[in-house]
């Protein structure tokens, strides 16, 4: 017998009938009390024996009425326990079946599907032996490549070492830059300046 079943079956139908029993006492006792005060010839002695009965009786009702108190507080502990493990079975049912209607609509849906073949293709091959490079060399760098692109004027040097300015266009005619005759430039590609007196109107 689970402790469930023994307090409904058991100690709180025992309980209750306690407490009738402590009620019939309660009656026979002030009934007791009352002709008792009444037919005593000291009053005082009388009171203070119903004090000490009304005490005693009234303390076993109390104690009966906590430990029926205590009993059906465990009652209803152990019935919310139970419906918790309920709503708990209920709920994996309905998880059970939820996951029972995915299956069956997931094979509605696949009988209405049409199979798709992919085509063949070849596969991938590595080659037989990995590419031949070409050995680098160095080719130095050219800075005179454009000089003739653009719209603007060609610089040359001369055979002295000078600077002559001329258009790009073919048909136009060579000019001889100031420049020249302020500056030369040497083999090393620094520029010097001319050792010759020179004035502002030969710019």
């Amino acid at each position: 017998m689970s402790e469930l079943e023994r307090l409904q079956q058991s100690e709180l139908p025992a309980g209750r009938q306690r407490l009738r029993e402590q009620h019939g006492n309660l009656l026979r006792v002030a009934e007791y009390c009352h002709s008792g005060y009444l037919q005593a010839g000291d009053k005082r002695k009388a009171l203070e024996e119903t004090m000490a009965l009304s005490t005693q009786a009234l303390a076993s009702v109390t104690s009966q009425l906590s430990s029926l108190a205590t009993a059906f507080l465990r009652l209803l502990e152990l019935q919310a326990a139970r419906l918790r493990r309920l709503e708990a079975d209920i709920t994996c049912v309905a998880q059970r079946v939820d996951i029972h209607k995915e299956k069956v609509s997931r094979r509605e849906i696949g009988t209405l599907t049409v199979s798709k073949r992919l085509p063949s293709c070849p596969k991938i091959a590595a080659p037989p032996s990995p590419p031949v490079l070409e050995p680098y060399h160095r080719t130095p760098l050219s800075f005179s490549a454009l000089d003739g692109v653009g719209h603007g004027v060609k610089v040359r040097r001369g055979p002295t070492g000078g600077i002559s300015v001329s258009p790009l266009s073919p048909g136009s005619p060579r000019v001889q830059s100031p420049l020249s005759q302020l500056w030369k430039i040497p083999t090393g590609g620094v520029w010097e300046p001319q050792t010759r007196p020179w004035s502002l109107s030969q710019l």
